[in-house]
């Protein structure tokens, strides 16, 4: 682990660089969570470089309606990352949100091989690594009447089987639990604080969900601090999320941040 360096006047002397990956879950919580790290390493500067989107994929495109996103591993966020990891800076990474390609037809080696450069790029940049399991256990939460009615909702051009998505969380979430290492770290199951469709994370739980994974970045940076992202924050997050995707990823109303791929 990377060590911090303080000013003579306590502050921290470096910015912390956090890259954020993922999906809707991410999408929806992301304000909430940026706005809580940057409050929690006050007066340190804090930088954000994020890729998200509900319907977000790593290998493939996707999104949802007009809301359409290239694929996370080929947005153009790594490069930045490399390169802003140049100057001293500690580098937190929080890859979740992991599945979406399984329902876009991608197969699980495909999957596998893109997760394995994007760890090896974190690895490259000296990132520490924090990411989660895909949270649904089709053959235990989901039956097949079920699945097809999520895949209508949610992927409605996927053609996907139920055999072929089991087949592939399993593999892909094996995948991801051997990858642990001392620069990756597997967070706990998030499938509890999931809803009913096993996709998102239940309104009433979301907080306690995103509270936990920012006091792991936290602890990652050496930072022990209470944490606490509230239920206000989440609805705060959500309003957030629900304005950018309307105004910025469907409309063009306005211009995504720098920060934004």
């Amino acid at each position: 682990m990377q060590t911090e360096t303080r000013s003579p006047d306590g502050s921290h002397a470096s910015p912390a660089l956090f890259i954020l990956l993922g999906a809707s879950n991410l999408a929806r919580a992301s304000y909430g969570l940026m706005n809580c790290l940057t409050r929690c390493l006050s007066p340190r500067p804090v930088e954000f470089l994020h890729a998200l989107g509900p319907g977000r994929a790593y290998i493939t495109e996707g999104g949802i309606l007009s809301a359409v996103y290239p694929p996370i591993l080929n947005c153009g966020i790594l490069n930045v990352a490399k390169d802003k990891s140049k100057s001293k800076r500690m580098i937190v990474a929080l890859v979740t949100d992991i599945g979406n390609d399984i329902m876009y037809g991608v197969s699980a080696e495909k999957i596998i091989l893109g997760l394995k450069t994007l760890f090896n790029t974190m690895e490259e940049i000296g990132a520490s690594v924090l990411t989660t399991t895909i949270p649904v256990d089709l053959e235990q939460d989901v039956g097949k009447f079920y699945f097809l009615i999520l895949r209508r909702i949610f992927f409605r051009k996927s053609r996907v089987e139920y055999h072929e998505a089991a087949s592939a969380v399993r593999t892909i979430n094996q995948f991801i639990k051997e990858s642990e290492n001392e620069k990756i770290t597997v967070l706990k199951e998030m499938g509890p604080f999931c809803g009913v469709e096993k996709i998102h994370y239940r309104l009433s739980t979301s907080h306690r969900a995103w509270s936990y994974v920012a006091d792991e970045m936290l602890r990652r940076l050496n930072t022990p601090t209470p944490v606490r992202i509230g239920p206000a924050d989440m609805a705060g997050s959500l309003a957030c999320n629900l304005a950018r995707i309307l105004c910025t990823d469907m409309f063009g109303i306005t211009k995504k941040p720098g920060e934004a791929f």
